[in-house]
């Protein structure tokens, strides 16, 4: 877990003479092995954040957002308190649901019908409650300079109320999210009512809020189709799946039963051009829009000024049960033994993970999403099922305000000091777009030679205490190379295992 000392004062920081950008975040098999680590970047400051929420509005998803809502001014103190020390920033908060509907089918009495929401972000959620208000200006996002003071929330209302307002997308969305493309359509061909949200001198902050893995397919697929329970089975989430992920070598669709135990090798299932094998939109869209730059059809000019986050399921175990597709109360499938009806029995992805404390928060195998954001951007893996997003808006403001603000010192105190777990690289951009991956070892194990990087000590960087020693720390990692340059136009990245209380 992060912990709650990764605190303000943590980031409020510049190094002179380098300009270093730091992420904190989880392993992307958090929530697993709970190992924490401070990631850094080279790159030029800028005041300017652009905050998109995704938040999964289909059924089941109430109470992680009621969760999301209440916990979201844990992220305002920390945003708020960075500015306040000298460093304020200019944000654009905004929100879009999962909603994209089924293709051409209308659904469920119309809780699915085409095109859902189509990204639109959110001025008013849909089960906002009575007297909320939209942001003003015409704009269907919040806009807040903390420099000018200007900001364009209604009269009365503040920054967490207007969130909270937004936010509240409620659960009767269609059941067959998609959440990569909602976030490619407000971004990639942006409709009306987002102009003016993307700023090309911003970073990018994109945060998924989702229980359940991306359903993205073309709007003419046939996936939807009731009619085609014998192609597809029934029409539930398991089309998704068996359609969109494959598993095992050679890689194959998951079974339409049960898998008797956890399948390994599970991936998003391939479908350049459209060709197959897989029915859902090959996630080569969204890796190729969040890493490439824009002259290659990417979202930023230079793609280090995405992040991206996620708040769902761990992409492991991955298992297949027969069970009730709709157990009463909300919690752990209850297994049955067939036939497959596809309503009191039917093939179903179990969860990969649930609260103890709460059968409310449980989450399947985000298998799709993570292969988006772990992708080599700067990420933020944490747990849908844990049932406080306390830690989780914290380190997400932190992690955000770092970014921005050029923080180069570690927020915490490495796992072993004589032996610090960093990994260090230079990518560099190649002219057919890919990036050129250079390893940066150790200074104490090259024996001199250069470039290497170390971690020292700069008083500048702010106070960090070692849990086992209670000693204060001032830790800043820096990469050597003498008098030679960084390749040109590379981005330096250091990812270092960091201690928590």
């Amino acid at each position: 877990m992060i912990a709650r000392a990764l605190t303000v004062a943590s980031v409020a920081l510049f190094i002179a003479g380098c300009d270093v950008r730091a992420i904190i975040g989880e392993t992307p098999d958090a929530g697993l092995n709970g190992e924490t680590w401070a990631e850094l970047r080279l790159g030029t400051k800028t005041d300017k954040v652009d905050i998109l929420f995704m938040i999964d509005n289909s059924p089941s998803m109430a109470p992680k957002q009621s969760e999301l809502r209440a916990r979201f001014p844990e992220l305002i103190q920390v945003l708020d308190a960075f500015g306040a020390q000298g460093q304020p920033g200019h944000y654009h908060i905004g929100v879009v649901t999962s909603d994209l509907g089924a293709g051409a089918f209308t659904l469920g009495g119309g809780q699915c019908h085409p095109g859902g929401d189509g990204g639109k972000l959110q001025a008013l959620g849909r089960a906002a409650p009575t007297g909320c208000l939209s942001p003003t200006g015409g704009l269907s996002f919040i806009d807040l300079d903390q420099a000018s003071g200007v900001s364009n929330l209604p009269a009365g209302q503040d920054l967490a109320t207007t969130f909270g307002c937004m936010a509240s997308v409620g659960d009767t969305g269609c059941g067959f999210e998609m959440q990569l493309e909602s976030v490619y359509q407000a971004l990639h061909a942006p409709p009306p009512e987002n102009a003016g949200f993307l700023r090309d001198d911003a970073i990018l902050a994109v945060v998924f809020l989702t229980d359940e893995d991306d359903c993205s397919a073309d709007p003419a697929t046939d996936l939807f189709d009731p009619s085609k329970t014998a192609v597809y089975g029934a029409l539930l989430s398991y089309r998704c799946t068996q359609w969109g992920i494959q598993c095992g070598n050679p890689p194959q669709r998951p079974p339409y039963g049960s898998s008797a135990g956890p399948l390994d090798g599970c991936a998003a299932a391939p479908n350049p051009d459209g060709m197959g094998p897989g029915k859902l939109y090959d996630v080569n869209r969204y890796i190729d829009f969040f890493r490439q730059p824009a002259a290659a059809g990417g979202v930023k000019a230079n793609p280090s000024d995405v992040l991206l986050f996620a708040i769902d399921g761990p992409s492991e175990p991955f298992s297949v049960l027969l069970a009730n597709p709709n157990p009463n109360p909300p919690g752990p499938y209850q297994s049955c033994v067939g036939p497959i009806d596809g309503s009191t029995c039917a093939a179903v992805l179990d969860h990969s993970c649930a609260a103890v404390d709460n059968p409310g928060f449980s989450g399947d195998p985000a298998v799709r999403i993570n292969a988006v954001v772990d992708n080599g951007t700067p990420n933020l893996g944490r747990s849908i099922c844990d049932s406080s997003y306390l830690n989780t808006m914290q380190s997400l403001a932190t992690s955000i305000v770092s970014y921005r603000s050029g923080n180069g010192c570690l927020p915490g105190p490495l796992r072993d000091p004589n032996d610090p777990s960093c990994d260090v690289e230079d990518e560099v951009p190649q002219d057919d777009g890919t990036i050129s991956v250079q390893r940066i070892a150790s200074c104490v194990k090259t024996d001199g030679a250069l470039p290497c990087w170390r971690v020292d000590s700069l008083p500048t960087c702010a106070t960090v205490v070692d849990p086992l020693t209670q000693k204060e720390q001032h830790l800043q990692l820096s990469v050597q190379r003498g008098t030679a340059l960084p390749p040109p136009n590379a981005t330096t990245r250091a990812r270092c295992v960091i201690e928590t209380p």
